[in-house]
Order: C-alpha cells, then structure tokens, then sequence
C-alpha cells in the first residue's frame, strides 16, 4: 500500500507539472501542487520505508518527470491544440510614389507624434516632429519614408 501511496502521489505530480509547463505557464497553483506532491512522495518514502527508498523516489520522480514531459511533447496532444492556420494577409505599410515631399494634406487623427494624414487622395501613417498636430489641420510633407511620412503644420502667410 506504500507504494501505491508513493506512485499515485509521484503521477499526480507530474499531472501537475505538465500542466503548469504547458497550460498554465509561470508560477501557479499547480506549480507549488506539483512540487508539494511530490516533497510529499519523498517524505512519505524517507518516514516510511526507510532512507534507501527516499532516495530511489527521488530518482524516480526525476525520471518519471523527464521521461513524462518528453512523451506528452511528442504526443499528438499538442498538434491537436496547435494553431495551424497561416496568416498570409501583410498591412499595406508602404508609402505610395503618388506623395511627393511638399504635398499638402489634413490631419485624419490628431498626430501626437504620430496618426493618420489624408495626403492626395490616400491615408497614410505620418509623424511630425512637433509636441502634437490637431485633428483636421491642414499639413504640409517634410518627408517620404517607406512606412511613414513626416509633417509639419501649414503656414498660412499673408501675401501683401
């Protein structure tokens, strides 16, 4: 009866450790579970059958604990709880040779430092280098990237 107090205490650990490892990753409650079953099959083991038989579950839990985790890795569990689906989908991130530097735009969303600007027609990311530019404040391009481009707010000079 030992033994099997031993063996059930040494599985329910390792229960415990693979679904800590695989389910509930960090450190959670079946985390210290796993650990306190099995410090509970080694003291068990020590009290009750002596000091040889504590050391061999303590080798027993380290190898039933490998050999465990290496069989539910290469199981099928995991490919039927995988993700297989492959985005093919990209965001249009890059900028269209429609803007040119000095085209003008209004702000979409307000840029702080970064938003959306409605530049000829097409919506573009952009920054400025300004603390922040309003919503639907007209702007002028400083700069093309290939992601992004960079505005500043456009002057209005009085022609005299």
């Amino acid at each position: 009866m030992d033994i099997f107090i031993i063996a059930l205490l040494i599985l329910v650990g390792l229960f415990m450790v693979i679904l800590e490892i695989f389910f509930l990753p960090g450190i959670t409650i079946a985390g210290v579970s796993a650990i306190l079953f099995f410090v509970g099959a080694v003291f068990y083991a020590f009290i009750q059958l002596g000091e040889t038989a504590g050391y061999i579950v303590i080798a027993l839990s380290v190898i039933v604990t490998i050999i465990g985790i290496i069989v539910f890795m290469r199981s099928r569990s995991l490919d039927r709880m995988a993700l297989k689906t492959a985005i093919d989908s990209v965001a249009p991130t890059l900028i269209s040779d429609q803007i040119k530097v000095g085209d003008e735009g209004i702000t979409l969303s307000r840029l702080n430092p970064m938003g959306s600007v409605l530049v000829n027609g097409i919506t573009v990311e952009a920054r400025t280098r300004e603390d922040f530019i309003d919503e639907d404040t007209s702007v002028v391009v400083e700069k093309v990237d290939r992601t992004a481009i960079t505005v500043q707010k456009k002057e209005n000079k009085k022609q005299v």
